[in-house]
């Protein structure tokens, strides 16, 4: 993307190649508790982004993590998840990049004992030397990109990119409506009819253009100027303290925030070319099961 928001279309030599880091977070699950129908949507929506080839690296900052819930054994059930695809060869993997400069791993996991992350927390881990990508992909993660996350790649450096969800309907991409189908549906064919489908995720790049559930943008952009005085807002007794993902608003503010960090030129709201699909036809949870 140039700088007034049109798509480029020159093809770029290998040495100005910027390579793609996909960054989310999520919970750990303890071991032998019942899965939650929307943490296996999430598992296949992670696994749909891990198996995505414009994707060069994966992060996952797995939060509240103990000794028989964390990253080896989180990482063991994505492996195992991918046998559902008839996948033989899942990507390497690493667990808090224990040795950073020489692996060359495709996903890693980041394990934290605290809980939820605020939003500031969630664009400190995103500029982080875990995350060795030139450009940061940060989603919601039930967020399942299709090929056109491609273009994420030539993204001018003062542009940063907000996106809403595509929702999930008959417009889905394939491979992402196949691996919501195989690892979710076949567990659980009450969530894939079309009725339900568009009741439960509409299309809100289409009709709620401030909804936004993906930030993209250059890594060195935040790295050096990101700070937490913007992610902070008053509560009901007048207190500044941290918001959160879900809350009124919040993403908004996030937007706000970042603006706050470093001036860009815009903020392009690109979902008519980047496609993000909702893997969320199940009840609603947060941080449960």
């Amino acid at each position: 993307f140039t700088g007034n928001n049109t798509v480029a279309t020159d093809v770029q030599t290998d040495a100005s190649h910027p390579k793609v880091s996909y960054v989310t977070s999520f919970w750990a699950q303890e071991r032998g508790s019942d899965v939650n129908p929307h943490r296996l949507e999430i598992r296949a929506s992670l696994l749909a982004n891990i198996l995505n080839p414009h994707f060069d690296q994966v992060v996952i900052f797995l939060d509240s993590v103990k000794e028989n819930a964390n990253c080896y054994h989180f990482l063991k059930g994505m492996k195992e998840l991918s046998h559902t695809l008839d996948i033989t060869s899942f990507p390497t993997t690493s667990v808090n990049h224990a040795d950073l400069l020489s692996r060359i791993d495709k996903v890693t996991c980041i394990g934290s004992t605290t809980g939820q992350p605020n939003y500031y927390q969630m664009f400190k881990n995103a500029v982080s030397n875990h995350v060795t990508g030139d450009i940061v992909v940060m989603a919601n993660a039930d967020q399942a990109f299709d090929d056109t996350i491609a273009l994420a790649r030539h993204l001018n450096p003062e542009i940063l990119i907000s996106l809403g969800t595509r929702g999930y309907s008959d417009l889905i991409s394939a491979v992402p409506d196949y691996i919501y189908k195989q690892v979710v549906g076949k567990a659980h064919p009450e969530y894939i009819n079309l009725s339900n489908e568009r009741r439960k995720t509409p299309d809100n790049c289409m009709t709620i253009r401030g909804s936004i559930d993906t930030w993209i943008f250059h890594k060195s952009k935040l790295k050096e100027t990101l700070r937490p005085e913007p992610f902070q807002r008053r509560n009901e007794v007048g207190e500044m303290e941290f918001f959160f993902m879900n809350e009124m608003q919040a993403e908004n503010a996030a937007t706000w925030a970042l603006n706050q960090c470093y001036q860009f030129e815009s903020v392009y709201h690109a979902c008519e070319k980047i496609h993000s699909w909702h893997f969320h036809l199940t009840p609603k949870t947060h941080h449960g099961g």
